[in-house]
Order: structure tokens, then sequence, then C-alpha cells
């Protein structure tokens, strides 16, 4: 199994309208890449570190479906046309670890 981790931080003066929409949009990934599992996105609430304001984690069952995923069209126009011009700064972290137990 592998885990994707991304931190992400909007670009100061995007409009809330506009942010609302990327997470709404970011939201409907997993209909979208159906290799995608345990999909969660969520504001930071930390009191220890505001340097990001979002993130998101999601799991594939194999590297290759991240893989997969990453490189996809889909994915790519959407990081290009919706993230890049958004997103001023983001961490992308991705492990592989043994399934869960039930």
């Amino acid at each position: 199994m592998v885990t994707h981790v991304v931190v992400f931080r909007f670009r100061e003066g995007v409009p809330a309208a506009e942010r609302g929409a990327i997470l709404r949009e970011l939201n409907d990934f997993p209909n979208r890449f159906a290799a995608m599992k345990r999909w969660r996105l969520g504001e930071n609430v930390s009191d220890r570190d505001q340097s990001y304001s979002h993130a998101f984690v999601v799991e594939f069952d194999t590297a290759q479906e991240l893989t997969d995923y990453l490189h996809s069209q889909a994915h790519e126009q959407w990081v290009r046309e919706r993230w890049v011009p958004f997103v001023e700064s983001r961490v992308i972290v991705s492990f592989e670890h043994p399934e869960p137990a039930a």
C-alpha cells in the first residue's frame, strides 16, 4: 500500500469562492480516479504550525497505481490549470507501508 500526502497553501489574494471551488474539485478526485482509497482532505487546525493551510491524504494499493494517477492526462491538466495558478507552496510525500489491519 502507498500513502500519498499533499500539504499546501493557497496564494495570497485567491478569493474564497475560488478556494472553495478548488477544494470541491479535489474532493471529487476519488470519483474520477478509481484507484484512490481512503481519501481525506481538510483545513489545517494545528496550533503549532500554520505554514500550510490544507492537506489531503489518499491511499493506493500499489506504487504503480499512484504513478499512473500522477502521470495521467486528467491529473496533469488539472494541476496545470487549477493547481499551479492558485497554490503558492506545497509539500508532497508518498510512502509505502503494509495494509492497515481491519
